[in-house]
């Protein structure tokens, strides 16, 4: 394949670009930030100080070499067209979505450019990416992502007026040397920029872009960037010293992005102010990008859907994340999903990291226990004539999930849904071979489910707060899973009939037979009927008699009662369990979430018993 090089009128002296030379320069810059996005954590301190602005701009702009990875074309308006698309499909976080818009702008800006960019076009389409940037954002500030760029903007447009015949590597020299003194202004503009003593993440990252880009222009190969170039800049502040005060005011980063033939954004941003803070609205009429901090992700979901199809549905937890790192004693990350159930509260305490499934009401998307608590789904499940699916998280959902822990944590323990009931382990496991950190990560099976996959990861995250290493944490967990159990009694099977999992003719025979099957997993991993409870009435007190055939009463257990939307019959079990069993190290009861009660339906009682491992539970406060 012929390259169409730039034209050199004198050494380093490039007057134009094409679309193959213009794509590595631009793969240069994004090596550069996704090289030092640990850094980029360290120092994000606003507007949130959740440590995920480097982990945020890599996933962005790795989705951008991703979805340009195929493109071996001289021309720059398909280029950028790629650029934009990819970017606002992988935009994540603030910055992220920013840098999407910046492209959208870039590539509006350069659609009438072919297969020569010259520093004109460039300065032209540079000026339409920021000012489209800047329109993204409902309250601007200075002192941001946005300052610097405008800064180096600007700069370049001076530049151009004072020599029309400039050349790229003068352009780039000029405009860097602006944008890095206005990305160390930064730290003076902002309040909490300036009490920590840091420049604001995002511009480091932008600095950090376009260094990349005239590293590759001035020395012309992405193999030359030198490993200098990768190190930090000359402020450098330990981990410790930027603990900043939690930012409790909005709980959730909230995205997603529309598809739709006629998206109206300005309606968007009036609907969505309202809700929160830190809006940012990118892409156009037929695909948007929102990124919002909010209490409540379901209202921005349902406004979002007034305008068309909503895809890549997003919210963490930042409070979560703040205190996960500025109070953590763990060097150990212990992450999970939701179809795990815990006691209220306990997922905050111990620091548990967990990846939502989603819930599927036909065309309707919400994150389970994120944007749709368990009362909201079961509620919804009563009137909804859709029977609702769930799925797996994403590799992207996980993937995102490694590289933000990898960066705080020395090394990652998850513990999912069993691989033969569920894909989600699968997921999580492709994720996790693809992160390009060193950390080590242990994936586990948890062989369990609902509240006993609950007990699995309280175990372990209780022993990580303790300190205790990732290995001997393995060796616990593979004492502790065989000794987790868990079992439900289905009540209602037209549930399971309607979601294909059961055979209707079953349903009729057990109704016949007014029976009650108590599923499990078994040795395979995979959920089956254990044991037959008889008729329909005191059921708590039938099913402790199954307990106490199978669980003697002299061991130490930690149990969890679990209900589907019967409180009243968990609360009965709770009361018999605890007279019958006197060693209880711990007694709770937990709602289920989505993923057992889309299947079992609401009604369900069950009970998770967890028998003490060798060296007995430890309790942390």
């Amino acid at each position: 394949m012929t390259e169409v090089m730039a034209t050199v009128a004198s050494t380093n002296k490039i007057t134009y670009l094409d679309g193959i030379r213009l794509h590595r320069a631009l793969i240069a810059g994004f090596r550069e930030v996704i090289a030092r996005q640990d850094y980029l954590n360290q120092i994000n301190v606003f507007p949130v100080p959740d440590r995920d602005t480097g982990t945020n701009m890599a996933l962005t702009l790795n989705a951008i070499i991703e979805g340009t990875y195929t493109f071996h074309k001289p021309e720059i308006n398909h280029l950028l067209e790629q650029v934009a698309d990819s970017a606002l499909d992988g935009a994540r976080g603030n910055s992220g979505a920013i840098m999407a818009q910046f492209f959208h702008g870039f590539s509006e800006g350069a659609k009438n450019v072919h297969k020569k960019m010259t520093t004109r076009n460039f300065i032209a389409a540079m000026t339409t990416g920021v000012n489209y940037a800047h329109r993204a954002l409902s309250q601007p500030q200075e002192g941001t992502i946005l300052t610097v760029f405008r800064d180096f903007s600007d700069e370049l447009t001076r530049q151009q007026l004072e020599n029309d015949e400039i050349d790229f590597v003068t352009l780039f020299k000029h405009g860097l040397e602006v944008a890095e003194e206005s990305l160390q202004r930064t730290s003076q503009q902002i309040k909490v920029l300036r009490k920590a003593g840091v420049v604001d993440a995002g511009a480091q990252g932008l600095v950090d872009l376009l260094n990349g880009i005239y590293e590759f222009i001035l020395n012309g190969s992405i193999d030359s960037l030198s490993s200098e170039n990768m190190q930090p800049v000359e402020i450098t502040i330990p981990k410790e010293e930027l603990e900043a005060a939690v930012n409790e005011k909005y709980q959730f980063c909230t995205e997603c992005l529309i598809n739709g033939s006629d998206i109206d954004q300005n309606t968007l941003r009036d609907e969505l102010d309202e809700l929160g803070n830190c809006l940012i609205i990118a892409g156009s009429s037929k695909k948007t990008k929102i990124h919002i901090h909010v209490n409540d992700p379901t209202k921005v979901f349902e406004i979002c859907r007034e305008q068309g199809h909503v895809s890549g549905q997003k919210a963490d937890d930042m409070i979560h994340q703040q205190k996960s790192f500025n109070q953590r004693e763990a060097t150990v990350a212990i992450l999970t999903d939701s179809g795990a159930d815990f006691p209220e509260g306990m997922v905050a305490d111990l620091g548990i990291h967990v990846v939502p499934l989603a819930i599927n009401f036909g065309q309707k998307t919400f994150l389970d226990k994120v944007s749709m608590t368990a009362p909201e789904f079961y509620h919804e499940l009563k009137k909804n004539p859709v029977h609702p699916q769930t799925s797996q998280p994403s590799f992207g959902d996980f993937h995102r999930q490694y590289q933000y822990l990898s960066s705080h944590f020395e090394s990652i323990i998850a513990i999912h849904l069993p691989a033969n009931s569920s894909g989600t382990l699968n997921a999580s496991t492709t994720a996790a071979n693809k992160c390009d950190k060193n950390n080590e990560i242990t994936i586990h099976d948890s062989m369990s489910f609902s509240a006993g996959q609950g007990l699995i990861v309280r175990f372990a995250a209780e022993l990580a707060k303790s300190g205790m290493t990732s290995d001997k944490l393995t060796e616990a967990l593979d004492e502790i899973i065989p000794k987790t159990y868990a079992y439900a009694g289905l009540m209602d099977l037209s549930y399971a009939v309607r979601g294909g999992r059961l055979p209707a003719k079953v349903k009729r025979i057990a109704d016949f037979l007014r029976l009650i099957p108590v599923i499990s997993v078994g040795k395979e991993g995979r959920l089956k009927a254990t044991w037959k409870l008889f008729g329909r009435k005191h059921v708590p007190q039938k099913f402790l008699k199954k307990l106490l055939k199978n669980f003697s009463t002299n061991k130490t257990y930690r149990i969890s009662i679990m209900h589907t939307n019967n409180k009243v019959g968990a609360l009965e079990l709770k009361s018999l369990v605890k007279q019958a069993y006197p060693h209880l190290d711990s007694l709770d009861v937990v709602d289920c979430g989505a993923a057992l009660g889309a299947h079992a339906g609401p009604g369900v009682i069950g009970i998770a018993m967890q028998e003490a491992p060798a060296a007995g539970f430890m309790s942390v406060p």
